[in-house]
């Protein structure tokens, strides 16, 4: 299904001891600084600007980067990005959503195609966590079908005029610049899209409103307006192709495997809770988890993460040795996603009528479920995808 690899200096030992490394550093930041608040920012429905910053510094934000751009040089980036999305999801899908954005896509276009000024000005200070990357694609009427973007980059004297709308913009509102997707050229469908660099401090941009919304609360989505807003030649992030957005494209295709890492994360929040919980709770004189019907349950519930793990990982790996990843990354997306919604239903279930209750975190993550199914493209969506590439 994949292509041969080409990368030549790919070891899987080596791949293992930097993941193994990476995720006990991570997974103890999450469990003495992330869990415990994780409650808190869902309830107030609030960006956390100290957490965010604090996991920066760290150095977490430049795992897909080389040193030279503050990065952090690590030789498997993509294996270790989706373990940071996957144990900060297991503290808390809202707050591992942002990082996810921070550290990928929102980031990767000013690295591939932004001056060294433009890198120097913002890719630098936000992989350090000083300032808030994102990246605007979506808009009102426009979901899954690019080619219908309607906000149009105009060209002027010194660079284009931007117009329009966009809509369920992740890190919206906090964000200190954005990489928005505007049409210079409606005719040419997809082949028309490009990318501008727009600071958030530029005449014209406003935030349309915060969105509330009742699955990870606590990360912050927002509707953006542009209105007039001017960017410079240096802000446009082509390099020289037709289309800087089909450039880009790879990178959307990557953040699928990081999306299937999140649900992953969901999941293994849900079960541990479960888990925990069938000990605990006592029926007829002895916990639950001595009745059978409960074991098969959390059971199920373990075989179903090892499914996640296994499509997760695998893409993840055949992006460290740059091989095709298309299909691979589709099908994580469609496995994890919904496999992790079974499996917090089923963590439900577990807990009966308690689990409807606000002071049992089961709640949220059911309903922080729905993000990676809905989030970077629908099952449906990646079903189309895969069909394709199996030319059909």
């Amino acid at each position: 299904m994949s292509s041969a690899p080409l990368r030549t200096d790919f070891s899987r030992d080596e791949l293992e001891s930097e993941a193994n490394e990476f995720r006990h550093h991570i997974a103890r930041w999450v469990d003495e600084r992330l869990c415990p608040q994780a409650e808190a920012l869902d309830e107030a429905g609030d960006f956390s600007h100290a957490l965010f910053k604090e996991l920066g510094q760290l150095g977490y934000y430049g795992i897909m980067y080389p040193e030279s751009v503050e990065g952090s040089g690590v030789k498997y980036p993509f294996t270790c990005f989706s373990i940071l999305c996957e144990e900060l999801a297991r503290g808390s899908m809202s707050f591992a959503a942002g990082v996810c954005m921070q550290g990928s896509t929102a980031t990767h276009t000013v690295f591939q195609w932004g001056s060294e000024n433009l890198r120097d000005k913002y890719l630098k200070p936000a992989l350090l966590g000083e300032k808030i990357a994102a990246f605007a694609i979506t808009e009102p009427n426009s979901g899954s079908d690019a080619a219908s973007l309607r906000t149009r980059a105009r060209r002027v004297d010194g660079g284009f005029v931007l117009n329009g709308s966009k809509i369920f913009t992740t890190n919206g509102t906090v964000a200190d610049f954005i990489t928005v997707v505007a049409t210079t050229n409606p005719d040419l469908g997809l082949k028309g899209l490009d990318l501008f660099l727009v600071d958030t401090n530029t005449p014209g941009f406003s935030v349309g409103r915060k969105l509330d919304k009742f699955s990870v609360r606590s990360s912050d989505t927002a509707e953006l307006v542009f209105e007039d807003v001017f960017v410079s030649d240096e802000c446009y992030l082509n390099n020289g192709e037709p289309s800087s957005f089909l450039n880009a494209y790879k990178s959307l295709t990557v953040d699928r495997i990081f999306t299937a890492a999140l649900a992953l994360g969901g999941g293994r929040a849900a079960y541990d809770a479960a888990l925990r919980y069938v000990k605990e709770r006592e029926q007829f004189g002895q916990p639950i988890g001595k009745f059978q019907a409960i074991q098969f349950r959390l059971v199920d519930m373990l075989a179903k993460l090892e499914q996640i793990r296994l499509y997760t990982y695998h893409a993840a790996a055949l992006a460290d040795q740059d091989s095709s990843i298309t299909t691979e990354a589709a099908l994580a997306k469609i496995v994890a996603a919904e496999g992790c919604h079974e499996v917090c239903e089923m963590a439900m279930s577990v807990y009966g009528g308690y689990g409807l209750m606000n002071e049992y975190p089961v709640q949220r993550f059911l309903r922080d479920s729905y993000f990676p199914m809905i989030g970077g493209g629908t099952g449906d969506i990646m079903r189309h995808i895969v069909s394709r590439q199996l030319g059909l």
